[in-house]
């Protein structure tokens, strides 16, 4: 060889080394590089440690694996609920057994919405709500919600710690809560509550407040009214007007002068802070307006039939009601009158109660409906055939109760249509009138048959019941011992926790 080929390979052997060199160099570099991303990027370091944690996993016995299979996290138990507006794309939990953070919104449903529309209004995802209303049917039905009803809507919003990517909507908007429930008091006694279980599904259930029932007195003398006088020592409306039906058949309210004295036993169930929520049965009755004391007893008898009675076992319920309609004034009596729309005086041949459109007017009596039709200058009228000769007329009605048509058979005090303002009408009022044997009758004097009368073994058991009656009327407490809000019953706005 050449002294020029020896130097020919020298060369070629140096650049050789040189190549190597920087080869091994760019690979030291590359590694370097790598190891120091992987240590500041925690996605990474957090993959490491689940590949970590699933090698650890696979050496671990059947009884642990099985355990740790049990273990759920929220988001994945999210990602098992089917959302038809929901695409979960992935989450990496630091602590997989963490609850998400749960924060609650007070709503009041408002004029024209929808249960659905009140949970989507305020973020919830629509199948969500769905689903929600769907588990709460059995308990109440949605369309039962009204303007005014408070609610309380839950939704979960996992810890921004927690979470990498949160789920995506439809539109591409990011969300990061979901419908964990709502809890909302249809009543007094009930709350009613729908949660988001572990899978995805919403469940309903009831809680019922727990009452004590009382026996209160409300005695004293009429003031302005019996009404008022009787709701300043602590009735309810609820006890006052069915104090006016049990009077009602022998009681003209107009005849009521200051100073009559009443005595009237109830019932009320308060809760664990001594308010009223709801009030119960009368169980005894006085009221003197004429010298006469009138003294009532409610009795159950064996086939579940109430009634109230005098001392003697008289029903205080007669053939007819005087008034048919509660809440109501006297705006024109029976007789001759001045018409204020034909402009001249004629007779008058029935009473006429003002009330607001809509007011139930209920049956005078038991009967048969002879006719529910427009008649007329009476507008829509109802008449109906009762015992004894009796006929009663109910006139100027704005429509009439569901399945109230001639032929059908009602019962005394059942609603049979509302008041209106149709036919010859000046405004909302109902106009009634008694007929005997074909003649119109003044309601409001008539001596009206009385009812039944209890006898025989009725009678003795009758006896044994007024007299516990007379113990518990003795040992019952004042109304306003227990509540001093001078009558008002508690609502679901203003019951709390009842």
């Amino acid at each position: 060889m050449s002294g020029f080929d020896v130097h020919l390979a020298d060369a070629r052997r140096s650049r050789s080394l040189v190549f190597f060199i920087a080869v091994g160099a760019a690979l030291l570099l590359t590694v370097g590089f790598l190891i120091s991303r992987d240590q500041s990027d925690p996605r990474l370091m957090a993959q490491a440690q689940t590949e970590m944690a699933d090698d650890d996993a696979t050496e671990m016995s059947a009884e642990s694996a099985d355990a740790d299979d049990a273990a759920v996290s929220p988001l994945e138990a999210l990602d098992a609920a089917p959302q038809s507006s929901v695409l979960t794309e992935h989450a990496l939990f630091t602590n997989p057994n963490k609850r998400p953070a749960v924060h609650s919104v007070d709503v009041t449903v408002r004029r024209g919405q929808t249960f659905a529309s009140v949970l989507s209004d305020a973020g919830a995802d629509r199948v969500d709500a769905a689903r929600a209303i769907n588990a709460l049917d059995p308990l109440y039905a949605a369309r039962l919600l009204r303007a005014g009803q408070d609610l309380t809507l839950y939704f979960e919003t996992p810890a921004p710690y927690e979470i990498q990517h949160a789920f995506n909507t439809e539109e591409g908007s990011v969300s990061t809560t979901r419908l964990a429930g709502f809890s909302f008091r249809p009543d007094q006694e009930r709350t009613l509550t729908v949660s988001r279980d572990g899978q995805g599904q919403f469940h309903a259930r009831e809680a019922t407040a727990s009452l004590r029932r009382e026996v209160v007195r409300v005695r004293g003398e009429v003031s302005s009214s019996l009404y008022l006088s009787a709701i300043e020592l602590g009735a309810t409306d609820r006890v006052v007007f069915e104090l006016a039906n049990i009077l009602g058949f022998a009681v003209d309210f107009r005849t009521v002068q200051p100073g009559d004295p009443f005595d009237v036993v109830f019932e009320r169930f308060v809760n664990s802070r001594g308010e009223t929520v709801r009030t119960g049965d009368i169980l005894y009755v006085v009221f003197d307006g004429r010298g006469d004391p009138l003294e009532y007893f409610r009795y159950e008898m064996d086939d579940g039939e109430v009634g109230y009675y005098t001392g003697e076992g008289e029903s205080a319920q007669r053939l007819l009601m005087r008034m048919p309609i509660n809440g109501a004034r006297i705006s024109s009596s029976f007789g001759m009158r001045f018409h204020p729309v034909l402009n001249r005086n004629r007779p008058h041949n029935g009473t006429d109660f003002a009330a607001p459109r809509g007011t139930p007017v209920m049956a005078a009596g038991a009967g048969i409906v002879e006719r529910a039709n427009r008649f007329g200058s009476f507008g829509n009228y109802v008449r109906i055939r009762h015992a004894n000769g009796y006929q009663t007329a109910y006139a100027h009605l704005q429509g009439f109760a569901s399945g109230v048509r001639a032929g059908t058979r009602v019962q005394q005090g059942q609603i049979i249509a509302y008041v209106g303002t149709t036919g010859r009408s000046t405004g909302p009022h109902l106009h009634y009138e008694v007929h005997l044997n074909g003649n119109p009758t003044n309601p409001m004097s008539l001596d009206l048959p009385t009812g039944r009368r209890l006898e025989a073994d009725e009678l003795d058991d009758f006896t044994r019941a007024r007299d516990e009656l007379l113990q518990i009327r003795d040992n019952a407490p004042p109304a306003l011992d227990v509540r001093e809000d001078g009558g008002a019953i508690l609502t679901a706005d203003n019951a709390g926790d009842a």
